[in-house]
């Protein structure tokens, strides 16, 4: 997978731009400490410390059915996805999954928020392992006090 050289917002108009992607990612943030820290004290050995979101993300939002909901951020706010996994309002690990998944947070409205979640040494390819931020979306602030959610930072 090659990586794109640019922001979040730009990788996905130029995606959009021409329909298709050649395999294309994007670094969008650094894994923070507090991630870093409780994956190393589960004994989880990190590939690579950056998040990458690939074309294939980019895609399924594009006419995703909760974006009537209001639940799809919009390509012009992708700016609010990136600030979510750089400067966190707070960062929890979903306890309901089977893998290890980390939900980073971001004010977006009021009593709404940005929730990414990130995929810690996704397999992308065989040969490919990154930390992925796989879906995003715009919630109600309290669905973050659901007990799945243990808070990191």
């Amino acid at each position: 997978m090659d990586l794109y050289h640019g922001n979040l917002r730009q990788f996905a108009e130029e995606l959009l731009a021409n329909g298709k992607g050649n395999g294309q990612m994007v670094e969008v943030a650094q894994l923070d400490n507090k991630v870093i820290e409780d994956l190393a004290n589960k004994g989880v050995v990190l590939q690579s410390l950056s998040i990458v979101v690939t074309q294939q993300a980019i895609f399924k939002y594009v006419h995703h059915p909760k974006t009537k909901k209001g639940a799809v951020i919009p390509i012009e706010k992708y700016d609010l996805i990136e600030k979510a996994l750089t400067i966190p309002l707070h960062i929890y690990e979903d306890t309901a999954q089977k893998e290890i998944v980390y939900v980073f947070t971001h004010p977006y409205e009021t009593e709404r928020l940005v929730k990414v979640v990130v995929h810690p040494n996704y397999k992308l390819t065989r040969k490919v392992v990154a930390n992925v931020a796989k879906s995003w979306g715009v919630i109600e602030r309290s669905k973050m006090n659901e007990p799945q959610f243990k808070l990191l930072k």
